[in-house]
């Protein structure tokens, strides 16, 4: 099997470009908590971009990565990851487990901080449709103007601004 050093140098550099992928996604998700908290909406939007370019890289390489376990006859998961792990040279193994180890632990991690950045757009999502219902219904009890085009603004049951 000729091909079989290029293809594990290969599947062991994707390894290493989900690694960095997965950093790049955690400094992402982190700079877009900041702008949550801060309510900065542009630079949101910024983010928006970036991060969707990393998440389909993450998802090419993910699936890349079953590819490569299923041309050997592993499952695609993690149970696959184990077999391929201990079928490598001793040498290699732990530095190989580590990196794996370390990816589990990061996907955990951008789950959860995906997880509070979703909960925090809920609650501003929630803050703002209360605001703008309320603005609605205050433009619909109180226009300012009767039909007459003459100010209609009262206080109890006297009229502010007529003349």
């Amino acid at each position: 099997m000729s091909g079989a050093a290029p293809d594990r140098a290969a599947f062991v550099a994707g390894l290493q470009e989900e690694l960095a992928s997965f950093d790049e996604l955690s400094r992402i998700l982190h700079a877009e908590r900041q702008c949550l908290l801060e309510g900065d909406a542009d630079a949101l939007l910024a983010l928006t971009d970036a991060k969707s370019r990393t998440v389909e890289r993450l998802v090419e390489l993910a699936r890349l990565r079953a590819a490569h376990l299923t041309e050997r006859r592993l499952t695609p998961g993690a149970a696959g990851m184990q077999q391929w792990l201990a079928s490598q040279a001793s040498a290699e193994r732990a530095r190989l487990a580590e990196a794996w180890t370390r990816l589990l632990a990061l996907t955990a991690s951008a789950r959860a901080a995906n997880r509070i950045n979703g909960g925090l757009i809920a609650t501003r999502l929630t803050h703002n449709q209360a605001a703008l219902a309320a603005l609605q219904s205050a433009a619909q009890h109180h226009t300012g103007y009767g039909p007459d085009g003459q100010s209609d603004f009262r206080v109890g049951n006297r009229e502010l601004a007529r003349a």
